[in-house]
This record gives C-alpha cells, structure tokens and sequence, in this order.
C-alpha cells in the first residue's frame, strides 16, 4: 500500500497540534480517521464505523494521552466514542467548527459532564489509535518527526501499523496482559 491522504492529514495535524492549533489539528484529523475507519469496517455507515474504531482503540487514547486507561465511560447517555465522533467529527464536518461541549485545553486537566475538556495530550492518543492501525501499516511521512510514548522514543514512521507492539508496550507498562483481551 502506499501513503494515502491518511499521512498528509496526520502530518498536518501533528503541526498544527505542535503550534497549539488545536481545533485546526482535529480538522485534518478526522478525514484521516475516517479512511482509517472505513478502511477497517467498509460495510458499516460512517458513524457506526468511526465510534465502533474509536472504542476498538479507546485504551491507547487514554494511555498515551493520559498515562491511565480510561475504558467505557458513560456521562448522560454519551461515551468518549459519541464525544468524538458527535460534538468532534460532525460538528467540524457540518459546522466547520467543535461543538462547544467538546474543548481542548493545555493545562492538562481532564473533565468529563455537559462537556467534555480534554487535554491537548488526547489529540496524540488520537493520532496514535489511528496511526497504529494495522490497516494503516503502509502509510508513512516526510518529515523526521518523533514521539516519546511511556518513556520510549519512536519515529513517527516506526508507528504505522505498529498496534501489536503499542499493546504490548501498553500491558508491560501497566502491568496487566489482559488490557487487549
């Protein structure tokens, strides 16, 4: 396989996300979520697709973003895959903007209710679930950018397709094999 648009828009987001440019950093980050998904549920619609591969991924956002594993959270009837995909996805699709129940922040502070302000370390979560992506394992970019994940430093193009090691990375450093299971 060779790169597709799922490694230009990853790039520009990892810029934009560098620059503090965070809601431009999402907009180029959810096309590329989008092949990703439908790369791996070609027959679902787009929102099923996008929360299920959200969910598929959802503890290796949490860790890298976190540094804890954040599974199945439920806030009124909303999970962390409707947040994304509801009040991230759509609204930037159809309004050209988040929905304002979903915020980034740089102080590092995590609160979930009405709405969801995420540290700006989630959009690296992001990008590493849709990078590690087995389908994604042919995508690769040009620039010589690097990531530090649980004290480990990585080229970004050692990641591309790399979910088995991330995992295992993951359960060693959390102690816990059953993490993937």
């Amino acid at each position: 396989m060779n790169p597709s648009s799922i490694s230009r828009r990853i790039e520009s987001c990892i810029a934009c996300a560098n620059n503090k440019e965070y809601e431009t950093a999402l907009i180029h980050f959810f096309p590329a979520l989008d092949k990703t998904a439908k790369r791996r549920r070609s027959k679902d619609g787009v929102g099923s697709r996008i929360k299920k591969f959200i969910a598929d991924q959802e503890a290796i956002i949490s860790a890298v973003a976190t540094n804890n594993i954040f599974l199945n959270i439920n806030i009124d009837g909303v999970s962390f895959p409707d947040a994304i995909y509801k009040f991230g996805r759509t609204s930037i699709a159809h309004e050209g903007e988040l929905d304002p129940r979903l915020t980034i922040n740089d102080t590092g502070l995590l609160t979930i209710g009405h709405v969801w302000n995420l540290p700006s370390s989630y959009i690296t979560g992001l990008i590493v679930g849709v990078m590690v992506a087995p389908e994604n394992s042919g995508e690769k970019i040009e620039s010589n950018l690097g990531v530090t994940l649980f004290g480990n430093e990585f080229s970004i193009n050692e990641l591309w397709g790399a979910e088995k090691k991330i995992q295992q990375i993951t359960c060693d450093v959390f102690r816990n094999q059953e993490i993937f299971k």
